[in-house]
């Protein structure tokens, strides 16, 4: 059975971020993956058009870029906040980024922390919760075994992976967790937090991940 939904991809922010709004126009509701800046208004702007109701908003970890509008999102549509219980706080109490140290990150109303093995629905379809350390102690990517995707956040780009040298990062934790990304079947397609979607038989340097 085709499982009913489509990924609407939007970049956000300077930082240049991928945000997507999973899609069930079946049941007509809606997932978002990470919601930095400029997030808000353009996952509002999918849900209008195709007359969604957002039900959840997951973070992939706790980093500004991926959560700076978690809270207006939540607020405005009432969905439930999810992220891996070692980034949780990020979320909950964050500080103001280096980057931007004049931005005010307003905290985000957690409702679930996720841990490894757990789901995420949408509809009939569900996604499962891997942990993938060292970018962030919580970093998580989605993986539905069905469809054959990924959405890795920050954990696996194309041709390279997140920074490991921010506070939190490990690059031997991030390692182990490349690693395990490239046991997954060569044509799951991966839709990073940032630039193009790749696959991981396109990543053949994943089975040695130069760390």
């Amino acid at each position: 059975m085709t499982v009913p939904y489509e990924i609407v991809p939007v970049v956000c922010g300077p930082l240049q971020n991928n945000v997507y709004v999973v899609c069930d126009a079946e049941a007509q509701v809606a997932l978002a993956v990470d919601c930095g800046l400029e997030a808000a208004v353009a996952v509002g702007q999918v849900l209008r058009e195709r007359e969604l109701r957002l039900e959840t908003i997951v973070a992939t970890h706790g980093h500004f870029d991926h959560m700076a509008e978690v809270a207006a999102l939540a607020r405005a549509t009432g969905a439930q906040v999810l992220v891996h219980r070692d980034d949780a706080e990020r979320l909950r109490q964050p500080s103001r980024p280096m980057l931007f140290p004049k931005l005010d990150v307003e905290p985000a109303p957690v409702s679930r922390e996720l841990v490894e093995g757990d789901t995420v629905a949408l509809g009939d379809a569900v996604l499962a919760v891997w942990h993938t350390p060292g970018h962030t102690p919580g970093s998580l990517c989605l993986y539905d075994a069905t469809r054959g995707m990924l959405f890795s956040g920050d954990t696996l780009f194309a041709g390279t992976f997140g920074r490991y040298d921010l506070p939190g990062g490990d690059p031997a934790v991030l390692k182990q967790s490349l690693l395990r990304l490239a046991t997954l079947p060569p044509d799951t397609q991966v839709l990073p937090g940032h630039n193009a979607v790749t696959t991981i038989g396109r990543e053949r340097w994943l089975t040695r991940p130069p760390l």
